[in-house]
Parts: structure tokens; sequence; C-alpha cells
């Protein structure tokens, strides 16, 4: 009898796989290799050699039932196998050197920011994948990986994923939806909207709204002001009375999301499965055998997907392990992303004037886990990690316009009014002076570009990471500002140089988190400025240690574009008048003033290279470079 009834209970368990979960198995992921050509024209990178470029897409399948998936939204709606699996593809690009021997075991991963490749920019080349640059990542012998991860990303040219709808009992899934949209002229009047509307009818609870500037109570529009197009597209009525850079507001009710939170699964289940899987489970980077280190850089919107990828704890693999070793989020400042909800738009982020309110701008701010002063929770970026033990070594960087649109400063602080020390294994660095996208102007825009170029920082510290990831060297310390320095000051506490030759005007605004509803609000903090108006603390390259003007992380907006909000993703630039006689009022030096003929300029901007080549935050090769 106790033999039959273990048979009978053995029969009984594999009657009902759904109690038990699935295994975790490389076999979830199959490559679907398109392409496999020689990389950069058959160029020869040192001791590694050639390297080879891998095209395909990822073929993956994931576990509704599997606690790590859980948090998933929607999920549970996706259709799925006739096993209960849930499949979905991603594109993927591999560049990697020809000779496995030769092969440094280390893989560097960059986020796709809306499918485009960041990092090679970064390194002196282009989006094109024959591009190296100055072969600066192939000198290493990295393994370079590329992959998609968001789920409205379907151009050919660009690196994309396909998830599957959430649907209830086969009927569509609808929900109301918001969306923004500024024209930035005042002659176009189709919006586009992200999500099909469930009904063409305009009285199925759908309103337009408008404002000039984001502080403005927004104005409800009539029903005659705008109709359907069809159900992607509506066409308004633009009021004469409003200006180009005015916000319309449209909420409707919209049907079938797709499942977006799986963009987070993909990364993690595929690069797991390039680190550790067998060639004979089709992994084209077996031969150079398992990695020793994985490091992952993002830019701006990947980079908050970084920070959102550690905060709902996909660092840790099926099998529970670590999936990243080393990660850089890149100009993020205090944000996530809009990407693991129902209806998620993973390209929309808050701006100070542009889409404030979208989600992914929420505690927890910073890596420490701490207990938050206005809502009571306890919440860290790294609580899930922590937890799992599987956290990365991290790099956090941003420039001075993530404290102006991005909330920087609660990186620091954690939305206390103190500074809130970083966990051991994670260093911070704020650029000085340099804007969130370099050289970006727009017409809205008041002032002229900054072309500050930080790319020689962020290449030093891709490869201090490498070295600190992979061989355990210890990184450059963390150049953040401090509130117990004074090296951050609430805004209305700014004491800024005063130019009105050059009609330098300083924000009255910045980007802030809504808090919630009824609760306190969360301190916040710019950088104080120096008496040429250039940021005080953080990482001061040359051309801001030895200024010819002042370096802005923001612009302001001009009038007619909703003055006197933050304009865009620009910064700016005011260079410091001639002489004095020119400087009408300008409280700056001027340049025969601070640089009196036989002053060798050149030579303190190339101290000052050298100064940071030392610390470790440029290169040797860039050193000479960046004080030219």
């Amino acid at each position: 009898m106790p033999k039959l009834f273990r048979v009978l209970l053995t029969l009984l368990l594999l009657a009902v796989p759904q109690i038990v979960q699935a295994k975790p198995s490389a076999a979830s992921v199959r490559l679907e290799i398109t392409a496999r050509a020689p990389a950069f024209a058959g160029q020869s990178f040192g001791e590694y050699g050639t390297y080879e470029t891998i095209t395909g897409k990822a073929h993956l399948r994931i576990d509704p039932r599997a606690a790590a998936n859980r948090g998933i939204a929607d999920l549970q709606l996706a259709p799925r196998d006739k096993d209960g699996m849930v499949s979905y593809d991603v594109d993927f690009l591999i560049q990697r050197p020809v000779d496995a021997a030769k092969a440094r075991r280390v893989l560097l991963y960059d986020v796709v920011n809306r499918g485009m490749r960041l990092m090679p920019m970064m390194a002196g080349g282009s989006m094109n994948p024959n591009d190296a640059g100055t072969g600066l990542l192939q000198r290493q012998g990295l393994t370079l990986v590329w992959s998609g991860w968001q789920g409205d990303i379907s151009s050919p040219a660009l690196i994309g994923a396909r998830f599957p709808l959430a649907t209830q009992r086969g009927k569509p899934v609808t929900g109301r939806v918001s969306t923004e949209t500024i024209f930035e002229n005042l002659t176009s009047t189709v919006m586009i909207l992200p999500y099909p509307a469930a009904s063409l009818d305009q009285r199925q609870n759908a309103t337009l709204t408008v404002r000039d500037i984001s502080s403005d109570r927004p104005v409800p529009l009539p029903s005659s002001a705008w109709r359907f197009v069809d159900d992607r597209k509506i066409e308004i009525q633009r009021p004469s009375d409003m200006e180009a850079g005015a916000i319309y507001q449209f909420e409707y009710i919209a049907k079938d999301p797709r499942v977006m939170g799986l963009g987070f699964a993909a990364t993690r289940d595929l690069v797991s499965y390039l680190r550790s899987a067998t060639a004979a489970q089709g992994n084209p980077l077996a031969d150079i055998g398992q990695y020793h280190s994985a490091v992952a850089f993002g830019g701006s919107q990947s980079g908050r997907y970084l920070r959102d990828f550690l905060w709902q704890g996909f660092n840790r693999d099926l099998s529970g392990g670590r999936v990243f070793d080393g990660v850089i989020p890149h100009i993020p400042g205090a944000r996530r992303t809009f990407t693991n909800f129902r209806f998620a738009e993973p390209g929309r982020f808050s701006r100070q004037h542009e889409d404030h309110d979208v989600p992914g701008f929420t505690f927890p701010y910073t890596y420490a886990t701490l207990r938050d002063p206005v809502t009571g929770v306890s919440d860290g970026i790294l609580k899930s990690c922590t937890a799992s033990k599987t956290c990365p070594k991290i790099f956090h960087i941003d420039t001075s316009a993530e404290f102006w649109q991005a909330g920087a400063a609660l990186v620091g602080t954690g939305g206390t009014d103190r500074d809130v020390a970083l966990p051991e294994d994670v260093r911070a660095y704020m650029i000085a002076g340099a804007a969130h996208a370099p050289g970006m102007t727009m017409p809205a825009c008041r002032y002229g570009p900054n072309s500050l170029n930080y790319g020689p920082v962020v290449r030093a510290l891709i490869l201090r990471m490498i070295d600190w990831a992979d061989k355990g060297t210890p990184p450059p310390a963390s150049r953040w500002p401090s509130l117990a320095k004074g090296e951050l000051v609430p805004l209305a506490s700014l004491a800024a140089p005063a130019a009105p030759a050059a009609g330098l005007v300083w924000p009255k605004v910045m980007n802030r988190p809504i808090p919630p509803q009824g609760r306190g609000d969360w301190p916040a903090y710019v950088p104080r400025v120096d008496a040429d108006g250039n940021d005080a603390a953080g990482i001061r390259l040359p051309r801001v240690a030895v200024p010819e003007g002042t370096y802005l992380g923001w612009n302001l907006r001009k009038a007619g574009y909703g003055e006197g909000d933050l304009c865009l993703l620009a910064g700016s630039y005011v260079p410091f008048a001639k002489d004095a006689a020119s400087r009408a009022g300008d409280s700056r030096a001027s340049m025969a003033e601070r640089y009196p003929e036989g002053t060798d300029v050149a030579a303190r901007m190339q101290s000052a290279a050298d100064a940071l080549v030392r610390d470790g935050l440029l290169l040797a090769e860039d050193g000479a470079l960046v004080s030219k």
C-alpha cells in the first residue's frame, strides 16, 4: 500500500502542473539569428583582433505563475501557450571578438533609448553599427549587447520588442488614459493618441483641456472644438488666445494595453541566457565561456529604466543569481519610468512644463532604504536586490540639468532635509554645468545652446565601472553636491549673478514630484553656483573650471511659448563680456579682467584636465582633447 500510495501521489502531481512552479531554464530563450557578418569593415583592435556583428530576434517564454514574474502588470491577462507560458520576442544586436580565446569575459549591455544605441556615441562613434568611433570599447575586448525592451517601438530601423495585448476573457481591456501634446507652433492641429480609443463617440467620457504653462488651471474645451479623425487621432480647433507652447491634455477611454512590463523580464532573461547558456542551447557566445561580469549602461530614458529595473527586483534572475554586476544609470535624475503599468507609455517622462504628472517620479528616490517623510513608506531603489543579495555596483551620473528638470538632489537626500549616505557599492557624480542634451536648441528656448561635451567623463566612468565590477579596482570617489557643505540650496535661496546685458534671467521654477493629496512635500534643492553662475560642486570640466562664460543645465521658454517655464531638455550658455566697458551691469568679470594679457589660459585648462585624469574621471587619451 505505501508503494501504491506514492505512485498515486506522483500521478496526481503530474495531473495538476499549475501548482508546480516552472523551473528556470535557458530553454525559455531561443535566438533566431538573421545575420552574422564581420564588423567595422574588418578593423582589428589590438590584442583582441577583429569583431563580428550578430543580429536577430530573441523568442522568449515566461511563466506568469512564477513568483519572480508576478509583479508584471497585466501579465495574468496575456494570451498563454498550451503549457501556460506567455510568448513574446525582442530584437537583439551583438558585437563580439571573432577569436573567442582573445575575448574578455565581460559583457557590456547598452539599454537602448527609444530603440537607439547610445553607448557607441559616448565612445566617439555613431548609431551606425559599423562605426566603432575611436574603438575604445572594442580595444577592451568586450562583448557588446543591445536588445529591445520598449513594446511600442516598431520601426525596422530600431531595436524593438513585440509584447502581447492584455485581454479579459477574450474581450478588450479598456481604461481611462490621459495624454498631452505641445505643438510648439500655431498651425498644427492633429493630436496622436498613445492607445486606440474604445469608442469614437465624443460623449464617451472624453475631455480636452488647454493651458499656457504647467501651473495654470486647465481650461476645458467644448466638444465642438475637437473631433476624432480615427481611433488614434483627434483634430483640434485651437483657441486663438493660446500660445504655441500651450499644453493640450486629452483624457479618453482607451483599449488594448500591451504588457509593457515584459520589457524588464526580457532584459533579465536574455542577459542571463547569454552569460551562461551553452552552445547546445543556441548561445552564440558560449565559445567565449561563462562571463565573469556583466555591466549595464543606460542614458536618459534608459537610465531611468535601469533604476526601475533594480527597484522592481529584476536584477535577480530566475535561478536566483545576479544579472548585472555593474549598473550605470546616466542622466536619469531621481525618476524611474512609466513602463510597468496598464496603458504604459515608456517614452513619456516628467518635466517641469511637459508631462509633469506622468508616473515614474515618485518615492523612492535614492538607493538607500529609508522611511519617506511624506508617506511614511520605507523603501529604496536597492531594497529588493538587497533582500535577495543581488545588488550590483552602481555609478549614478547626472548633469546640472537633472537637478532642475528631474529632481536629482533627491538622489542624495531621499526626500529628507539632510544628506543620506549612499550604500557602500554606490557612487554618484554630477557633471557641473552640463545640459541633459548637449548642443540642443529649439525655437521655444530663450537662450543659445550649451555645447559642453560631457562624453569624455562618461567614457572614463564606463571603463572604471568595468574595472570595479570585473577586477574589484576601487572606483573614483563620488562627486555629488552636499547639503551639509552648502552645495545644495533651495531655489528661492539661490544667489545667482546678474547679467542684464546678456538678458540672463534665472528660473523661478523647477520640476518637482507631485506629493500625495493632503500630504506634505519633499524638500527641493538645486546646486549652488559660483560668482560666474557655474555650478560650484561636481565634476568641473576644464571649460567650467577655466570658463569663458556661464554653462547652465537649464533654458527658459521665451514669450509666446510658455514664458518662464523650463524649455524642454535644453541647456544654455551665456558668454562673458569682452572687457569691463562692455559689461553694462553684468556682475560676472569680463574676459579681459579675469584673464589679463599674458595669462596662459591653455595651461590652466590642461592643469584642470590633468587633475581629472589623476582622479580617474578622464582617460589619459581624452585629457589633452578636453582642454582645447
